[in-house]
C-alpha cells in the first residue's frame, strides 16, 4: 500500500477563556511564540518504531523491525545509536542473531542505570546499554502477553510495561485473560498483573510523569489519555487526543508529547492548549532530551527519525 508523503505542518489550538478583567488585572507582557522546530531526520533505518534517550551516554537508540516482508514478521531486527544531532554513531548496534543477541519485534525502550530495556513481542529484554552485550530475557508468556508494546521505570524500580493485545502479521485466538492490562517487571525479574481494565483499550504508550507521581498512559484502541499510580484498581481518563496513539512523553515543563496515527501527528498538550504537528504517517514511540529540549520522533513507513527542538514554555 502506497502511503504519501505528507507535508509537516503545525497547528495551534487554543481553548476559548473568559476574557480579562482589565480594571481588576494588567495584561502580562507580550511573550512571542516560538514554534518548534525540526533540527534534524536522520535517515537509512529499517523500520524504525521507538526510540529512547540515554542522557549519560548522550544517544538515543532506535528499536528497528528490520526488512519488510509485506506485513510478515521479518527476520533482521535491530537497534541503532544515534546522536541528538541526528547523525548515526551505530545502526547496527544491537543485531539479532549477533553476539547472542535476539530480536523478534522490538518496540519500546527503557534506559535504567546501565541497561536498555526493550518490549519485545511477549518478552522483555535486557541489553548493556555500553556494548550493546545481551542480558537477561524475562517471558511473559505464562501471563498470555500477546503483544508488549512499551515500558517505563516506576518510583518502586520496577518497569511498567502496556500490552496491545494484537499483533499486525497474523490473528491470533483470544487469550484466556483480558487483553487490556499493565504487567510488572520487578527488580528481582519477577512479573505479575499490575492493572487489567477493559477501559484501557487496547494500551501502547506509557511514561512516568515525575511531577504529578503518576504514569500517562495512551490507548492505541480509543481516544483516551489516562493516569494511573500503581495500587489504584482503575485508570482515570484525563484527557482526549486523535486515536491510534502510539507514544507519550513529558517534557521537564509538564508538557505532554503524543503521537497518534489516526491524522499523522505529534501533539504538544499544555492545558488546553494544543500545538499539533502534522505530516508524520505512522509516528511511533517517541523520547525527550531534556537538555537540548528535543524530541526523536521515529516513522517506520518514512525509514526515518526526525528530531524536533521544543521551545520552553515563555515565564
Amino acid at each position: 500500500m502506497h502511503i504519501p508523503r505528507l507535508p509537516l505542518t503545525l497547528v495551534l489550538v487554543l481553548a476559548a477563556c473568559g476574557a480579562p478583567d482589565s480594571a481588576k488585572h494588567a495584561p502580562p507582557p507580550h511573550q512571542p511564540f516560538v514554534p518548534p522546530t525540526r533540527a534534524a531526520s536522520a535517515t537509512g533505518f529499517q523500520r524504525p518504531v521507538a526510540a529512547g534517550y540515554d542522557s549519560a551516554a548522550d544517544v538515543f537508540f532506535v528499536a528497528n523491525l528490520g526488512p519488510d516482508s509485506g506485513g510478515l514478521a521479518a527476520h533482521g531486527a535491530f537497534i541503532s545509536r544515534m546522536r541528538p544531532d541526528g547523525t548515526i554513531d551505530s545502526l547496527h548496534f544491537i543485531v539479532s542473531g549477533r553476539d547472542g543477541a535476539q530480536l523478534d519485534a522490538p518496540h519500546g525502550l527503557a534506559l535504567v542505570g546501565d541497561t536498555l530495556w526493550v518490549a519485545d513481542r511477549d518478552v522483555v529484554r535486557a541489553f548493556d546499554a555500553h556494548t550493546g552485550a545481551p542480558g537477561p530475557t524475562i517471558s511473559f508468556s505464562a501471563l498470555h502477553a500477546v503483544a508488549l508494546a512499551d515500558l517505563a521505570a516506576g518510583p518502586d524500580g520496577a518497569l511498567y510495561i502496556t500490552d496491545t493485545g494484537t499483533r499486525d502479521e497474523r490473528p491470533l485466538p483470544a487469550p484466556p485473560t483480558r487483553i487490556d492490562r499493565i504487567f510488572r517487571l520487578a527488580p528481582n525479574h519477577t512479573v505479575s498483573v499490575a492493572l487489567a481494565s477493559d477501559s484501557l483499550q487496547r494500551p501502547s504508550g506509557i511514561v512516568w510523569d515525575v511531577r504529578s507521581k503518576r504514569f500517562v498512559i495512551v490507548s492505541s484502541g480509543g481516544s483516551s489519555i489516562f493516569s494511573w499510580r500503581p495500587g489504584d484498581a482503575q485508570p482515570l481518563r484525563i484527557g482526549y487526543n486523535s486515536g491510534q496513539m502510539q507514544g507519550v512523553a513529558i517534557l521537564p515543563d509538564g508538557r505532554m508529547l503524543v503521537t497518534s496515527w489516526r491524522d499523522s501527528s505529534l501533539t504538544i498538550r499544555e492545558a488546553n492548549k494544543l500545538i499539533v504537528i502534522k505530516g508524520f504517517p505512522t509516528p511511533g514511540y517517541v523520547s525527550v532530551d531534556a537538555r537540548r529540549h528535543q524530541v526523536a520522533v521515529p516513522d517506520p513507513v518514512m525509514n526515518r527519525v526526525d528530531i524536533w527542538v521544543i521551545p520552553p514554555m515563555a515565564p
